[in-house]
């Protein structure tokens, strides 16, 4: 059986996309969901999502590890001269992180946080997520999309699957407009990561820079004066604003990288 998976990336890397997503939805039809509140709020609520990352990429670890697939979905060493390709979204992570400094009106250690502990917990959890999302659909789906179709058609593919994973939210109670623009941020980011494990030729760069993305767009959402507003629009104001910019970006390192 397992000489099978191993000789069938496609039909093994959908099989784990399919129990990624089984995941979330099968304890939904044991719960009972409040449609005023949804996901997890707050600090406290996102650290509370640590331990389920936490089974999660250590589930993920074992089957990578059965299947033997650790370089080939990316954990190996950056191809030279394509670290510029991430510069411009760091940039962008410390300019968020930096208004969110000087926004920061809560009388609490730092950002929000009331300890470094508490701080250094969230950061973990944020990697964790990364790892988790990053593992499963710019490693290992889009390791098995590649393996039997072109490259573009790999990336779009996998990027779609990974903006529509997000409706997923719906079942908890998100709205269906928020929801949406959430689904098309996450498609583009998706085809954004997607180019630049192509370019990078390793992914765990990008592990690193998803879990700052999600931990710095967090932090401006706790950090922001008008915190309720935020909390409320954030990911339809991101999702509106960032969709295209990050698509085009994506499309540029695509291009780049096919050049090369």
């Amino acid at each position: 059986m397992l000489n099978l998976l191993r000789r069938n990336p496609l039909l093994s890397a959908l099989l784990i996309v399919l129990m990624y997503g089984l995941w979330f939805v099968v304890p939904m039809f044991f719960m009972e969901v409040d449609p005023k509140a949804h996901g997890a709020e707050g600090i406290d609520g996102v650290m509370k999502e640590g331990v389920p990352e936490l089974i999660t990429a250590s589930v993920l670890v074992v089957l990578v590890t059965l299947l033997g697939w650790w370089k080939k979905i990316g954990f190996c060493a950056i191809k030279p001269g394509s670290i510029k390709f991430i510069i411009p979204i760091v940039l962008l992570i410390m300019l968020m992180l930096g208004a969110s400094f000087y926004s920061d009106t809560s009388d609490t250690w730092f950002l929000g946080f009331h300890s470094p502990t508490q701080l250094s917990l969230m950061i973990g959890t944020m990697l964790l997520l990364g790892f988790v999302e990053e593992g499963v659909f710019r490693g290992v789906l889009l390791y098995g999309l590649n393996s039997k179709f072109a490259a573009l058609y790999a990336v779009f593919v996998s990027s779609l699957i990974f903006g529509l994973f997000h409706f997923v939210n719906l079942a908890t109670g998100a709205d269906l407009v928020s929801t949406t623009y959430q689904v098309i941020h996450a498609f583009s980011m998706g085809f954004l990561y997607a180019a630049l494990r192509l370019a990078l030729g390793a992914i765990w760069p990008l592990i690193i820079l998803h879990g700052l993305w999600d931990f710095s767009v967090f932090v401006m959402q706790t950090a922001m004066p008008s915190h309720d507003v935020v909390q409320g629009n954030f990911s339809v104001v991101s999702g509106a604003m960032m969709a295209i910019p990050a698509l085009t970006y994506g499309i540029f390192v695509y291009w780049r990288w096919s050049k090369r």
